[in-house]
């Protein structure tokens, strides 16, 4: 592609003939993959400059360089200057790879809680409407009958493109449901991706060591649903899905609102809507309603009122893009959920053994609170905080599981290069606040087999904040741990 071509609609232009003419192979922002060809992109990171890296990408054959600055000694390396290089990134890579999005019907899903699940409700909805469905989020990249190793939520803008680009021209994908997370937001990495319909799932006290503050954490959110196209569903049980969804009314964006309403008034004015019949430990029974009318039944396989609210807001968004309902009721009602998100660990000796991924204070509330709707005595609950991440949710993660918890065993979760007795210390407060009973055992694996040896009939025990994860980040060594295959381990074979 010609470097004029790959420049369109960026901002940035060519300054001669010769400069347009420039045939560009591929894009890198990373000297070490830099190839022959490559338009090269200086980015800041956080723990290094692409610009310092420029004469190393010039060295390996960069045939151009984006920056924000002069970077030194690229030789005859012609440099473009812009103000915002991840910016530039997202424009150039989608150029690159021609809008693959554009050619697709595109659902994304943000919030602290919940954008997996819905995602993976929505690939279910989407399969029984007779269509592929890509999914892009935190436990993998699926599509095309292959399942890739997620590296981060929302990746990179030039490997969105790409994957994006393969979904559509290699494997004739034409829907994607993508989890949208704050970084990638605030980070420009899917400036350049046209979504057709937006999912709200809520805000809550995370990943502030990132944000400034709520306030920029919201501002990250509200950006995807300012850029999506077709239409919002926003859940206003939440706070600020209501303030999300009064902000987008007076903005003239498209937008409805989904919950499930805490009293008569707040019911009539939600369009999508599901009202609870029944709930047990194997999932909850609802009605539906679609702007006031019934549309039927919605048998959803998760137990817990953050798995209905899941529910609506796929259903809501599929709803919204002309899905039939008898796909959506379908897909939702066939859909087992996802692993590591109140997975139960099925075992000989019948304990009923809870994996979940909630990481986050409400996330945590949320599942002890519905554990609590099926057990008959204790909660027992396993849990930590990682390392080198949010310090100030960590009490506030104690509080919840002391609060919801008859007894707590207080571990690590992946400390990565920070102290795990130190991150243990920032968790302890808040447990103690509740006067829960508690024990401290660093060690996950001896912390699991503590509360399994807790257990009395009667009790639940949940391993709450690793999930479908099968390693443990200690350091900056990747071990194999799976809180799921441990304990399945321990019941069956130590106590």
């Amino acid at each position: 592609m010609k470097l004029a071509e790959l420049f369109r609609n960026t901002g940035i232009d060519c300054r001669t003939e010769s400069e347009k003419n420039i045939e560009i192979t591929g894009i890198s922002y990373d000297s070490r993959h830099t190839r022959p060809g490559d338009l090269f992109v200086c980015i800041r990171g956080f723990q290094s400059d692409g610009h310092d890296f420029a004469e190393a990408a010039a060295k390996a054959g960069a045939a151009a360089v984006i920056a924000e600055k002069i970077p030194e000694k690229t030789g005859e390396v012609p440099v473009f200057l812009t103000e915002d290089s991840r910016k530039a990134l997202s424009a150039v890579s989608a150029n690159f790879f021609g809008h693959p999005s554009d050619d697709m019907l595109v659902f994304g899903v943000t919030g602290t809680n919940g954008k997996t699940t819905i995602s993976y409700l929505l690939k279910s909805i989407v399969n029984v409407w007779g269509k592929e469905c890509g999914v892009l989020g935190t436990i993998a990249y699926v599509y095309g009958g292959q399942s890739f190793e997620s590296v981060n939520t929302t990746p990179e803008s030039f490997e969105l493109q790409r994957m994006f680009d393969e979904m559509h021209r290699r494997y004739d994908t034409d829907v994607c449901a993508m989890e949208v997370s704050s970084h990638s937001l605030a980070l420009s990495r899917t400036d350049d991706i046209s979504f057709d319909y937006s999912i709200f799932t809520n805000l809550t006290e995370d990943h502030l060591d990132f944000h400034r503050d709520f306030e920029d954490y919201y501002a990250a959110k509200k950006k995807l649903f300012l850029q999506t196209s077709e239409g919002n569903v926003i859940n206003v049980d939440d706070i600020y899905g209501r303030r999300l969804f009064r902000e987008l009314q007076s903005e003239g964006k498209p937008v409805r609102s989904c919950g499930i309403g805490k009293d008569d008034a707040e019911k009539e004015n939600i369009w999508y809507r599901a009202e609870i019949l029944g709930k047990s430990v194997n999932g909850t029974k609802t009605r539906f309603f679609e702007g006031g009318k019934l549309l039927g039944e919605l048998n959803i396989r998760t137990p817990g009122t953050f798995s209905v609210e899941n529910a609506v807001g796929a259903a809501g968004a599929a709803l919204m893009a002309g899905i039939p309902w008898e796909a959506v009721k379908k897909g939702i009602e066939s859909s087992r959920g996802v692993a590591g998100r109140f997975e139960s660990v099925e075992n000989s000796r019948g304990i009923p053994v809870i994996v979940d991924y909630a990481h986050t204070p409400d996330a945590l509330e949320n599942v002890l609170k519905t554990a609590r709707e099926f057990t008959e005595k204790r909660i027992i609950t396993v849990f930590g905080c990682g390392g080198d991440r949010d310090r100030s949710k960590r009490p506030l993660m104690g509080e919840a599981a002391g609060k919801y918890s008859d007894y707590c065993v207080v571990t690590s979760d992946n400390p990565r290069t920070e102290d795990p007795d130190a991150i243990l210390e920032d968790i302890l407060p808040g447990v103690k606040a509740t006067g829960c009973e508690y024990a401290v055992i660093e060690d996950r694996r001896r912390a699991i087999k503590k509360a399994l040896t807790e257990y009395r009939p009667g009790d639940v025990v949940i391993i709450a904040g690793k999930g479908h994860e099968d390693y443990q980040i200690i350091g900056t060594v990747k071990q194999h741990f799976d809180d799921r295959e441990t304990a399945l381990q321990i019941i069956e074979q130590e106590i």
